[in-house]
């Protein structure tokens, strides 16, 4: 059975896992193989930012099988704007195409509600087929952005949600 909770200090590493494995299997070809060897290689480093971050505001949800993280989600105010984010949102491959991204997404959209935000956006890498989840889910593509990520650029959509 999958449950969906708040994150908690100890998930952080299983978070990072999954957020490294997920770039790893579902990122390749779309983004150079050394920008996922960085994050893979410092992987503690995030660890150490999850649980930071958890620690701060808990604005993480996480899916669970059998107590192992095998999806999760990071909201809260975005650094772009007076509105939302869904800043992170991540599934397992292998549990892929089973509801637990839909889980996730809503779970965040209900507090991003709760928070006071009547919009929210989301980034997604160009040319990743998750964005037809995304626009299933409501979202409308306004434009683009450009993130460096270990000296290269990396393309993304953006996208606004109604709540």
């Amino acid at each position: 059975m999958i449950s969906i909770v708040k994150a908690q200090k100890e998930d952080a590493l299983q978070i990072a896992i999954v957020n490294v494995y997920t770039w790893k299997t579902q990122y390749q070809g779309l983004i150079p193989d050394e920008v996922i060897d960085f994050r893979i290689e410092n992987i503690e480093r995030s660890e150490n930012k999850i649980s930071s971050r958890i620690a701060e505001d808990r604005q993480y949800f996480v899916a669970k099988k059998d107590n192992t993280v095998i999806g999760f989600c990071r909201y809260g105010k975005s650094d772009f704007g007076d509105y939302g984010e869904i800043h992170a949102l991540y599934v397992l491959k292998g549990f892929s195409k089973k509801g637990i991204g839909r889980l996730l997404f809503e779970s965040a959209k209900e507090e991003l509600n709760k928070m006071g935000f009547k919009r929210f956006r989301i980034n997604c890498l160009k040319n990743n087929p998750t964005l037809d989840f995304y626009i299933h889910m409501g979202g409308k593509i306004t434009g683009e952005f450009e993130n460096e990520i270990v000296g290269h650029k990396i393309k993304e959509d953006i996208l606004f949600f109604d709540i």
